[in-house]
């Protein structure tokens, strides 16, 4: 028995020797950055951001390319140094660290790929920190490149490169480059080929490394293109940037309020307004035509048809939908703008105020029962002037052309890729459907969700609503 037994274990044992030879070793990927301090780190970016500033978006730059790269199972993260005990490397202070040494990039470069590959990898991957958030699937190209070629460029725009792998590193292979010139990658792709290496070209990203570079950067980062959590926190403290703010207004038969309400939207400075006519009977139209700096355009009657023919001609980085019977407060772009200064944040909404417009009515103040939802809520209504960044409005795909909810409805989209905010500043909405059956339109108004959500048809709730224009 006690034979038996010794043999199992010494089976179990080979079996695990025999596991871990075939297991493939990790690829090293090389991160080459210098301790972010000021007066040393992105000094080209200091008049813009001050040396302290430079030197926090550095470490915000390092954070984010040291989490992409440990996310990565097949990757083994080193850090490679001038200084491998700076208390600065916090973000990888369990990390691999390796010193750089002497010498100019080339040669530091090639004193790192001979360490990595020195080992039992068939290839190593060496990236820098100042091209943000390059998206995992081109660190997976460059490793799946390796298996097919020697070497592997991912140029930057400049004329540099993010990326360099290479599955075997010649002496003198990197000599005598011009390092940090705008013809650094084409000459770098010259030497590979010349020493008889067969070269991968990736698709191109770009550095971050003067002050026009930070615009795009942040334009990129709202468009989603770009994803680098600390990055973008670090900019919206450092470098806000009033959005440019689009406000799409549906209209159908609002003769008796378009004027007057779209000379005080457009004396508020908007990036631009777009009027979305359903078809009118009446003046309205023509009304939103006669203020300058209005657009008017036209589009099948539905709020939603509407709004995403609007959004369709935007042009803004921010969209915000407004119906024409709601205003919106003085401090409404301020309050987008500081929602959205969140990179977290994809779209908000606003409270309500509703008001009797223009009518006396003894129940008047129980108009106000219609602004406890927007309290609560997480689902914003459109009466509640939705703003979203335009990149995740079409990237959810719009408004779902309904007949109602389709503000509901798109709240739930959007709740799927980030953080919707209702902001405190509250919108005055007109109360003139609730001055007829306040208390029906009050039940129906807070328990429209629960329905739609228990599956009674959108069309039967639309017809309980009475016209929802």
């Amino acid at each position: 028995m006690h034979r038996r037994r010794g043999l199992e274990l010494l089976g179990s044992a080979r079996l695990i020797r025999v596991l871990q030879v075939s297991r493939p070793a990790r690829t090293p990927v090389l991160v080459f950055a210098k301790p972010p301090r000021p007066g040393v780190a992105k000094t080209r970016l200091a008049p813009a951001l001050g040396s302290k500033g430079a030197a926090a978006l550095a470490t915000a730059l390092f954070e984010d390319t040291w989490s992409r790269v440990s996310s990565l199972r097949w990757a083994r993260p080193v850090l490679v140094t001038p200084e491998p005990d700076a208390a600065e490397w916090g973000a990888a202070r369990a990390a691999c660290r390796w010193p750089q040494g002497e010498g100019d990039l080339g040669e530091r470069l090639a004193r790192a790929f001979a360490r990595a590959l020195a080992g039992k990898a068939a290839g190593a991957i060496a990236v820098g920190t100042d091209s943000p958030g390059v998206p995992a699937a081109l660190l997976e190209a460059a490793r799946d490149a390796l298996e097919r070629s020697d070497a592997v460029l991912g140029p930057c725009d400049d004329g540099g490169f993010y990326l360099l792998a290479l599955r075997r590193c010649p002496p003198g292979l990197l000599e005598d480059l011009p390092w940090s010139a705008d013809s650094t990658f084409g000459r770098t792709r010259e030497r590979l080929l010349e020493r008889g290496l067969s070269v991968e070209i990736l698709p191109g990203w770009f550095d971050v490394d003067v002050p026009a570079d930070l615009v795009r950067l942040q334009q990129r980062i709202e468009r989603g293109a770009v994803r680098a959590p600390a990055t973008s926190r670090l900019l919206g403290r450092l470098c806000p940037r009033a959005p440019r703010i689009s406000v799409v207004i549906p209209a159908l038969d609002e003769a008796g309020r378009i004027e007057s309400a779209l000379r005080t939207l457009a004396a508020d400075g908007w990036h631009e307004i777009l009027v979305v006519d359903g078809g009118s009977r009446d003046e309205t139209a023509a009304l939103a035509r006669s203020v300058p700096g209005v657009r008017v355009l036209e589009a099948p009657r539905g709020r939603a048809r509407q709004m995403n023919a609007g959004a369709r001609c935007a042009t803004g980085d921010v969209l915000l939908f407004l119906h024409a019977d709601v205003g919106l407060p003085p401090e409404a772009r301020d309050s987008v703008a500081r929602a959205l200064a969140d990179p977290e944040v994809v779209a908000g909404a606003f409270r309500t105020w509703t008001v009797p417009d223009g009518r006396r009515s003894w129940i008047a103040p129980l108009l106000h029962l219609a602004d406890i939802r927007s309290r609560y809520t997480r689902r914003p209504y459109g009466d509640q002037a939705i703003f979203v960044r335009a990149a995740v409005f079409e990237r959810v795909g719009g408004y779902p052309e309904m007949p109602l909810m389709e503000d509901f409805e798109l709240s739930r989209r959007l709740a799927r890729e980030g953080e919707i905010r209702v902001v405190p500043a509250r919108v005055r909405v007109s109360g003139r459907r609730f001055l007829t059956r306040p208390v029906y339109y009050f039940l129906l108004v807070n328990f429209l969700p629960i329905l739609y959500a228990l599956g009674v048809p959108v069309e039967r709730l639309a017809r309980a609503y009475g016209d929802p224009r």
